[in-house]
């Protein structure tokens, strides 16, 4: 998948959430973009991995942060949507809760707040 460039100024980031230091692989991961202009969120990029079989763009999640000025409130809001249409099955259903968490503290590093 290719997500095409945003215009400067951009912020962004990756954090990656393992059981442990050791292993590679990530339970979770959020990638989060955002081009703020006058205190105003103009565009954003949010995907997530470790939770499905490939990255997961989370247009939800976008949709809800475009258009906002950054804060606390927004960042837990939008991340409430990061696992819509997620069907978790018996043993990773707490997979759920700490994407929403690991996205929710990605948009926080990335957006910052007032």
């Amino acid at each position: 998948m290719e997500i095409p460039a945003l215009p400067r100024p951009l912020r962004s980031g990756y954090l990656k959430v393992r059981d442990r230091q050791s292993y590679e692989f990530a339970l979770t991961s959020a990638a989060v973009a955002l081009h703020i202009r006058g205190g105003v969120i103009r565009e954003a990029k949010v995907a997530a991995g470790g939770v499905g079989t490939v990255p997961w763009k989370l247009p939800a999640v976008e949709r809800h942060l475009i258009g906002e000025r950054p804060s606390d409130r927004l960042w837990a809001d939008a991340a409430e949507h990061a696992a819509e249409g997620a069907r978790p099955l018996a043993h990773n259903g707490f997979k759920a809760e700490l994407l929403k968490r690991t996205v929710e503290r990605q948009l926080r590093i990335v957006g910052g707040t007032k």
